[in-house]
């Protein structure tokens, strides 16, 4: 079994979002705030895990076009629009 290290993290939310998770609680959805947040964060982050997959594929273009001089797969407008936020194009 590998123990997962818990690090607390001081977060700060607004007034409607706390009243939401507050709700939660009330319902018997969640115990707490902590289990609360716990949950709802894993949750975005397994909906967002695809970001990392992009990045992924992304970093293996750059790395192609630094060994072959060029990116071997052009995509129009998106492959554009990519190297321009990496400040590349």
């Amino acid at each position: 079994m590998v123990l997962k290290v818990v690090r607390v993290v001081p977060v700060r939310l607004d007034d409607d979002t706390l009243g939401f998770i507050d709700m939660l609680i009330n319902l018997g959805i969640y115990n707490s705030r902590s289990e609360a947040l716990r949950d709802l964060i894993r949750i975005g982050v397994d909906e967002l895990k695809w970001i990392a997959k992009v990045n992924e594929a992304v970093e293996k273009l750059f790395k192609l076009e630094t060994e072959y001089g060029e990116i071997p797969i052009k995509i129009k407008g998106i492959l554009e629009e990519l190297l321009r936020g990496r400040d590349r194009f």
